[in-house]
């Protein structure tokens, strides 16, 4: 489904992504329209795309893991989400998409993908730590994401295994119904459904991957080849990417909740285009990003590795760095840095 960009008014951008150079350039970009597209829909309603030159068209999925193929065939310019096995493969039959920039960090404090546990499981004592997880089912949105590596690591530091829970791979905005039911006994899910379990009294926010995974990069901005080629055009979009970042981030407190000094602005932006309630929005846990976009390339590694030990890589071998591509942050810093921007 196409959703039409918002327009605005503001200074035109100059150095290396100029307005001049994107002027009248359409770009594709693919949101999942959840709260971790929020700098997305930032930039385009205050209108630091508009301003940078370029047109932008938002084509929404139910699944990040869905961009892979329309990037890959150029249908697509930009995309994000989570790191998959999935996405690796691609690249290993050489689809050339690059990482970009941060889109979410599991930062202290901004635990937004808790282990969330069946409340009857707490309150009646059978599960009281991770530990006793043993043998019990955990929902996963899909198979070889970098949710499992997340789970894994916490399971690890309980001297378990990946292998000693059941997987159930049930898509987060269906947890609700599968912990309701009873079909599920535990789940890592993303906010706003997090909370909404717990407004549902349906599961308990158990525990927090941060302290076992701290900055686990879950989420993150992708390129399509198209900005190989025309570099000017994707430091447009990554300087109004970027300015979308900043405004998130003024909006939030350091507990990653909606109460900062725009927060009333981005809250307006973010539940009109996502349709979460405003309530519910104001209070999740949200995700960190880190505000000059840097990725976290040891935490890439590491959920690689996991991708890798678990048999889930095909074809040839993938590198992190080689698929890291951190020109256009660090283009757009400068641009974000010149006097007037």
């Amino acid at each position: 489904m196409a959703l039409a960009a918002c327009g605005g008014t503001g200074q035109a951008s100059s150095a290396n992504g100029d307005a001049t150079t994107c002027e009248g350039q359409t770009v594709n970009i693919g949101v999942v329209t959840s709260a971790s597209d929020a700098p997305f829909f930032i930039a385009d309603a205050k209108g630091y795309f508009k301003d940078a030159g370029v047109d932008v068209n938002f084509e929404s999925f139910d699944s990040a893991a869905k961009m892979i193929a329309p990037l890959g065939s150029g249908a697509l310019d930009v995309g994000g989400g989570a790191p998959s096995a999935g996405f690796y493969n691609a690249v290993s039959r050489d689809v050339n998409i690059k990482i970009v920039a941060d889109k979410g960090t599991m930062a202290e404090g901004f635990a937004y993908m808790p282990l969330m546990v069946r409340k009857d499981l707490v309150d009646n004592g059978t599960v009281k730590s991770v530990a006793d997880l043993r043998g019990l089912s955990v929902a996963e949105p899909a198979q070889s994401t970098a949710t499992a590596s997340t789970l894994s690591t916490m399971l690890a530091a309980e001297d378990l295994t990946y292998d000693d829970v059941s997987h159930e791979y049930i898509g987060f905005g269906e947890h609700l119904a599968a912990f309701s039911n009873g079909g599920i006994d535990a789940a890592l899910t993303t906010e706003p459904n997090a909370t909404r379990l717990e407004n549902e009294g349906v599961a308990v926010r158990f525990a927090d991957p941060t302290v076992s995974y701290p900055d686990q990069q879950l989420a993150v901005v992708l390129y399509a080849d198209r900005f190989s080629q025309n570099k000017e055009l994707g430091t447009c979009v990554m300087t109004a990417y970027l300015k979308g970042v900043r405004d998130y981030a003024a909006a939030m407190d350091e507990d990653g909740r909606m109460s900062g000094s725009k927060a009333d602005e981005v809250v307006k932006i973010v539940t009109e285009a996502t349709g979460v309630e405003e309530d519910l929005y104001r209070k999740i846990v949200l995700n960190y990003i880190h505000p000059d976009g840097k990725v976290n390339k040891e935490s890439l590694q590491k959920d690689l590795d996991f991708f890798t030990n678990q048999g889930a890589l095909e074809g040839a071998e993938v590198e992190v760095e080689s698929i890291i591509d951190d020109s256009f942050v660090k283009s757009a810093g400068t641009e974000l840095e010149a006097p007037g921007s």
